[in-house]
């Protein structure tokens, strides 16, 4: 094998390697022709890595000897090479290009994400006495910067449903307030499948523990949103908000979520550290 075609070889390996590339091969099926200088070598993949190829290229790429040396030490990345610099030229659709440039990029991030109650990240959605920050729930949300997750905001069913004051507490027919909560909740299920498509991890969805809409083990005054009772105590069971979410999930055969809750903090409350602790090994 003479040493270009060793250095796309080397490539192939390179790829084949890539934890990701399996899952993005799966529905991408394509011939790849890599034209060094006056020689030709083809890539297929077959569904979840690439192999030696025949037969006609869906794409074809023109590059240098020199450029692909570069791109083997890691001079320059394919995909600067590919896109940004013109270094390599490819015949075929953008779309193809792109869905192989993707197959080269480095991955720093770690592919973990958290789904958070909206309040946790903005207080404003809560009621006057029951925000203890003003803006975020900042040592809630550092634990989650530390632990290396995205943090997704769920929607405040509340805020939408309800209004910003939350004057329609307790006015809505149960019915159409919780058709209100589960088209939110059915679409935050839609962004978990996604991410749980493209390999990412869902570290958990968090709740607000004791809220009527978000809370997962804990609830207080569902009744009385709902206008269905008179009961303003704890209990035991999840919010509206996360019930019906739960149940999206379920229909959709998402039946083991890392669902649960913290507790909200209201000003001169304690409890915090504890809370967090138990955040931190929730998530490891």
């Amino acid at each position: 094998m003479d040493g270009i075609a060793t250095a796309v070889e080397s490539l192939r390996t390179r790829i084949n390697k890539q934890e990701l590339t399996g899952h993005r091969l799966s529905n991408w099926r394509r011939t790849v022709a890599w034209c060094v200088d006056d020689d030709c070598y083809l890539w297929t993949s077959n569904g979840s890595e690439f192999e030696p190829g025949s037969g006609a290229a869906d794409i074809t790429l023109r590059l240098s000897s020199k450029v692909l040396s570069q791109i083997v030490e890691n001079r320059i990345p394919f995909f600067i090479a590919l896109w940004a610099t013109g270094e390599i030229i490819f015949e075929g659709s953008f779309s193809d290009a792109y869905h192989l440039g993707y197959l080269f990029l480095s991955d720093n991030r770690s592919r973990k994400v958290v789904f958070l109650a909206h309040c946790f990240m903005n207080m404003n959605a809560r009621f006057p006495e029951g925000a203890a920050y003003p803006g975020v729930c900042a040592p809630l949300v550092q634990t989650l910067i530390d632990a290396g997750v995205g943090i997704i905001q769920m929607p405040c069913p509340e805020f939408r449903c309800l209004g910003a004051e939350k004057e329609l507490y307790g006015e809505l027919d149960p019915d159409e307030l919780r058709s209100c909560f589960r088209k939110m909740a059915s679409e935050v299920v839609d962004d978990v499948q996604a991410y749980l498509n493209a390999g990412f991890q869902i570290a958990g969805i968090i709740g607000m523990n004791p809220s009527p809409s978000c809370g997962v083990e804990i609830t207080k005054g569902k009744e009385t949103m709902l206008g269905t009772g008179r009961s303003t105590g704890e209990k035991a069971g999840s919010g509206v908000f996360i019930e019906e979410m739960i149940n999206v999930a379920e229909s959709r055969g998402l039946l083991d979520l890392p669902v649960f809750g913290v507790r909200r903090m209201l000003r001169g409350e304690s409890g915090m550290d504890e809370r967090l602790a138990d955040l931190k090994r929730k998530l490891s």
